[in-house]
């Protein structure tokens, strides 16, 4: 079944470089200029200056203050997420958790000896681990995101897409693009980040038969086992201790720290990259079809949709069910907002209820004026709501796995 039409094209032919903004952009420029287009941006530090992050975590140098960071942060026991960056695992790098103080000492001992550098704090939960500390506010540009407003209003897990990353001098992340093809935003506290990022459209260039992909494009045998490599267009810009890039959906990028560096990175999305979710996670699903194909004739039509929809969540992290009731949660928002104006937020999800206690503290819904026009938002929604309604797969699963009225 054809994707449905939701978003003007994009074009990327006439990028020559990416653009910096020194002055914080007004939420209606950033949404014209950036946001509909999906072009990125690099902001200039006055859009952070007042964060506690920027003001405590760093020295008069420009350096972690890892005294400080520790008297804050260690009075208790935290484990964090860290990868091996000389360690590659499939598309990723070796994944394992470690005490943020240890992780602290570490990272200081090698600082200050001036040793290489191979492990990187990452996708560190940290508002989720420190709730009331405050240690930035998200910028009103990037409120409009429906991940987090909706993630941590699920009432059957309790996660978010907010982010911190600690590295010293040349922990990287390979190549990728991200998660459901969400937007990003990431600011420095400090060092500087080397980003190199690829328009999309250009993953035949870079992806063999197989789907496999450039792991680090810095290696030497790309030419032998991607020959094409070297004709995609890239952009290569570094990012100084206070600035803040705007990735968009879909455009694949390389980062390696210069220095030692501690950056603040959301995952988001929202209406305007919403025709970009439904193709990834229907582009997902086909590479899951494809991959267990050889198991179909063994299973009836409902057991092999009920398949594939469990391999889709355990490979991507989401499935039907889960763009569905994000979709759901954030009409059902708007619905209020477009009667009540911001005087009303509701704040039970449409998830599963549960009383279990919850961590990462709820992200606030946008206002009238960080969001476009809500008709607009609306319409899109309930766009992809029937194109789900009427794909039989989707619509059966929704109903009879999930329980999940689909009517409208």
């Amino acid at each position: 079944m054809p994707l449905p039409h939701i978003h003007a094209p994009r074009d990327y032919s006439h990028i020559t470089e990416i653009p910096y903004c020194a002055v914080p952009l007004s939420y209606d420029e950033f949404l014209e200029k950036y946001l509909e287009p999906n072009i990125p941006v690099l902001i200039g530090p006055a859009l952070t200056e007042l964060w506690r992050a920027r003001q405590e975590w760093v020295t008069a140098e420009g350096k972690p203050d890892f005294d400080r960071l520790r008297s804050q942060l260690c009075t208790q026991p935290v484990q964090v997420p860290v990868a091996d960056c000389h360690f590659k695992d499939f598309s990723d790098q070796k994944r394992s958790t470690m005490d943020l103080g240890d992780f602290l000492d570490e990272w200081q001992g090698q600082s200050e000896t001036h040793q290489p550098a191979r492990t990187y704090l990452k996708d560190f939960h940290f508002v989720r681990s420190f709730p009331d500390y405050g240690a930035y506010e998200t910028p009103e540009i990037f409120r409009d995101d429906w991940m987090n407003e909706f993630w941590t209003r699920r009432g059957d897990m309790d996660d978010d897409y907010r982010f911190v990353y600690c590295g010293g001098d040349g922990t990287f992340t390979p190549f990728h693009a991200d998660v459901y093809r969400s937007y990003s935003w990431s600011a420095n506290i400090c060092g500087v980040k080397k980003w190199t990022l690829f328009p999309p459209g250009q993953e035949h260039l870079f992806q063999d038969s197989l789907h496999n992909t450039v792991y680090d494009i810095d290696s030497t045998e790309n030419a032998k086992k991607f020959p094409n490599f070297d004709k995609a267009i890239k952009f290569v810009l570094f990012q100084n201790p206070g600035e803040t890039l705007f990735v968009p959906s879909g455009w694949w990028h390389q980062v390696q720290n210069i220095g030692d560096t501690i950056s603040i990175n959301h995952n988001w999305c929202n209406g305007s990259n919403l025709d970009l979710l439904l193709e990834s996670i229907t582009s997902d699903l086909k590479d899951v079809e494809r991959a267990i194909d050889h198991l179909k004739e063994m299973m009836d039509e409902q057991e092999w949709i009920e398949t594939c929809q469990n391999m889709l969540l355990l490979n991507s992290g989401w499935d039907w069910a889960t763009l569905w009731q994000m979709c759901t949660t954030i009409r059902d928002r708007i619905l209020v907002q477009r009667t009540c104006g911001d005087s009303v937020i509701p704040e039970s999800p449409t998830a599963i209820a549960s009383t279990d206690p919850r961590r990462a503290p709820l992200f606030p819904p946008p206002l009238l004026s960080q969001q476009p026009s809500l008709d607009v938002t609306l319409k899109r929604l309930d766009t992809v709501l029937d194109y789900i309604r009427s794909t039989p797969s989707a619509s059966w699963f929704l109903t009879h796995v999930k329980g999940i009225s689909v009517d409208k």
